[in-house]
């Protein structure tokens, strides 16, 4: 498939939408911390390094493990993509007393953040940079909890519908709290017969 010009100028109308959600699960009630490892019955294992532990393209998500899987990477022009991810081996900063950070909890207990941006780069299958956004904020979490169950809903937006074609997105998720990062590459195709 022979990939045009104008494409930069339909794909530069792109609109992200990132947000960033935890699960609603009461989690002191779901597993507990202790000296650093996570117990529980839906205790899962937190990786050292800050990783996405899943990613799926999905239809909709609206919490922790809660989406609705789309079984391809194939796409219609002017269709939502969304990236459903579950980071880990995030770390958490900390604010109220006893850290160095004014107390946002207004009765002088700490409080734990989590904090992440992301950027995203679309490119032709040549390699050929289409488009792409960085420093997305991605809104940040103050919770009493050292929460793990947490996902990110990656949204692209087609405000002007893809031309057809194969493509791929290159989704990087950083940890602002630790400076790390991470990349999701996914290859997607964009056809009416999707």
């Amino acid at each position: 498939m022979t990939h045009h010009k104008n494409k930069v100028t339909i794909l530069s109308a792109i609109f992200l939408s990132a947000a960033f959600a935890i699960s609603g699960v009461l989690f002191h009630t779901v597993f507990a911390q202790v000296n650093g490892t996570v117990t529980g019955l839906s205790a899962q294992p937190q990786a050292s390094d800050f990783s996405s532990a899943f990613d799926t393209f999905v239809t909709s998500a609206s919490g922790y493990g809660v989406y609705e899987e789309k079984n391809s990477n194939n796409f219609k022009p002017g269709e939502e993509i969304v990236l459903y991810i579950e980071p880990v081996g995030f770390e958490y900063g900390t604010v109220g007393e006893g850290s160095n950070n004014d107390d946002e909890s207004g009765d002088g207990q700490q409080l734990h953040t989590i904090n992440f941006s992301a950027d995203f780069i679309i490119s032709d299958t040549d390699g050929n940079v289409l488009t792409g956004q960085q420093g997305i904020p991605v809104s940040e979490i103050v919770s009493h909890h050292e929460n793990k169950e947490v996902f990110i809903p990656f949204t692209i937006t087609q405000t002007s519908p893809f031309p057809e074609g194969d493509y791929v997105i290159t989704y990087t998720i950083h940890d602002d709290n630790s400076g790390n990062s991470f990349n999701v590459i996914k290859d997607i195709t964009i056809s009416d017969e999707s």
